[in-house]
């Protein structure tokens, strides 16, 4: 078997490229999620149901949260999981440098900070 085909049946990549996948879907799940929040507290008559939109703002941050963090570890674990012929890449150097830890507190603090507008937003 080459190197080259090698690499492409690297079961790693493969499953890191899921996980990229499903965050990216994620991401575009939480972003319809959110407008439609903020478009029911900016635009609604949210007399007396205050308490019932903050369901969907609590569920979007929970989804964002757990989401995200699952597919950021995911993307780690498959990154260690690489061949020793894929470590040598490129692609490999640069994904694999990345900040993961950071950029699951920034989901975190992302998340945390949009539900906290949105319920200001509804109970001011």
């Amino acid at each position: 078997m080459t190197k080259e085909r090698e690499q492409i049946i690297d079961p790693s990549i493969n499953g890191l490229f899921h996980a990229i996948s499903f965050q990216l879907a994620g991401i575009a799940i939480v972003f319809m999620a959110n407008s439609v929040n903020y478009t029911f507290v900016l635009f609604a008559d949210t007399n007396s149901h205050e308490i019932a939109l903050t369901v969907p703002i609590i569920a979007t941050a929970l989804f964002t949260i757990v989401w995200g963090d699952a597919t950021l570890k995911s993307q780690v674990s498959h990154i260690k999981d690489a061949t020793d012929y894929t470590k040598k890449t490129n692609a490999y150097l640069d994904i694999s440098s990345q900040p993961y830890n950071l950029l699951r507190v920034m989901n975190l603090g992302l998340a945390v900070a949009l539900a906290a507008s949105q319920l200001t937003i509804l109970f001011s």
